[in-house]
């Protein structure tokens, strides 16, 4: 059994992508593949059990077989920290159900691919460590991190390769702007190479994969669905704000499409607009409730009304801060991913690193 752990030099860059991309890929190659995260920043309630968002998708959008318990023996919570930081929990009690649960899942598999908490010492203070899971395992390493401060980036990854040695295997660069890509593989990706460090992949930030899908939006928002709900897997990449003149708003949000609009339930005028130009869905906020008009429109067009009680300023925080992780993406995306990280991982390069070879022709 090989285990391999994604890691990261930040939060947020793109580590569940990777993690179910790759996992995507060896399942494809006939390898008998495991997921697991030994600690999980996502709690969530499944039949009123404590489990971790990304494991609740494994299990329901790709049909993992373990149990969601299994693929994340501890969920971090508020409770749990607290508890922590009283001594109310025995750290060599959480390190052993990590280890023991990994190894009851790792049983039978060809390969574990384990989900990073972001940095080589996530988890210290809950008694085990990113980098003390990996020399425990005697794991590889992936490290990945988002394209925004390149200095950053490369700082971290030159660490973890003086820290990790050999059992770092390589990098990826993900999010990646389009304008960007060239000047990593020309520049960047060869200066890796010659301090011993491979470049894996570069991932280009795909709107499709970044998107959101409507439903996720309105659990987030807890919002009220009025009409069009056969349209809530639909992905929206951009938020726009209504809050000008029917004429400004026209010009403003023909401008772009798989929008979603955020505006005041009483701005008939800027609702008419979005439902005039391509637009997802319509959020309107403040527990007003749209006239006829307006939902005849919308059903015409196809496209989901959403009323939530607060206002417009908390909906769009809300909608924005939502986290990029596996739940973010919903079945619908998968093919999508499947096909991102095909192109621009590099999985020659990786399985000759990690001394693997397809089990099933392609």
């Amino acid at each position: 059994m090989l285990p391999i752990v994604i890691g990261s030099v930040t939060e947020s860059s793109g580590k569940s992508l990777v993690w179910l991309g790759m996992g995507l890929r060896l399942k494809a190659d006939g390898f008998k593949v495991g997921f697991f995260k030994p600690l999980g920043a996502l709690p969530t309630r499944v039949d009123n059990m404590l489990v971790d968002e990304d494991a609740v998708f494994l299990k329901t959008a790709i049909g993992e077989e373990a149990s969601m318990e299994s693929i994340c023996p501890v969920v971090l919570t508020e409770e749990l920290l607290t508890s922590a930081l009283k001594g109310e929990v025995k750290m060599s009690q959480v390190r052993d159900k990590v280890l023991t649960t990994f190894s009851g899942l790792s049983r039978d598999r060809d390969v574990m691919l384990v989900h990073g908490l972001g940095k080589l010492s996530g988890g210290s203070l809950m008694g085990i460590s990113e980098l003390d899971f990996v020399n425990e395992v005697n794991a590889r390493v992936v490290f990945t991190d988002r394209f925004e401060n390149l200095l950053e980036t490369l700082d971290g990854f030159m660490y973890a390769h003086g820290i990790l040695g050999d059992k770092l295997i390589g990098v990826i660069f993900n999010l990646v702007p389009q304008g960007k890509q060239k000047y990593i593989k020309n520049v960047v990706s060869p200066y890796l190479k010659s301090k011993g460090v491979d470049t894996l992949g570069v991932i280009h930030k795909d709107p499709v994969i970044g998107a959101l899908p409507v439903r996720e939006m309105v659990k987030a928002l807890k919002g009220e669905v009025l009409c069009c709900e056969d349209k809530l897997d639909e992905l929206v990449e951009h938020f726009m704000v209504g809050a000008m003149n029917m004429e400004s708003a026209l010009k403003y949000f023909s401008r772009v499409s798989n929008k979603a609009v955020v505006t005041g339930g009483d701005r008939s005028d800027v609702q008419l607009a979005a439902l005039e130009t391509p637009t997802k869905c319509l959020i309107l906020t403040g527990g007003f409730y749209p006239n006829d008009v307006i939902l005849s429109r919308a059903r015409e067009t196809e496209t989901p009304v959403i009323v939530v009680k607060k206002d417009t300023a908390w909906a769009v925080e809300v909608c924005e801060g939502l986290a990029s992780h596996l739940q973010r993406w919903s079945r619908v995306k998968l093919p999508r991913l499947r096909e991102v990280t095909e192109r621009e991982i590099d999985f020659p390069l990786l399985y000759k690193k990690l001394g693997l070879s397809p089990k099933r022709p392609r």
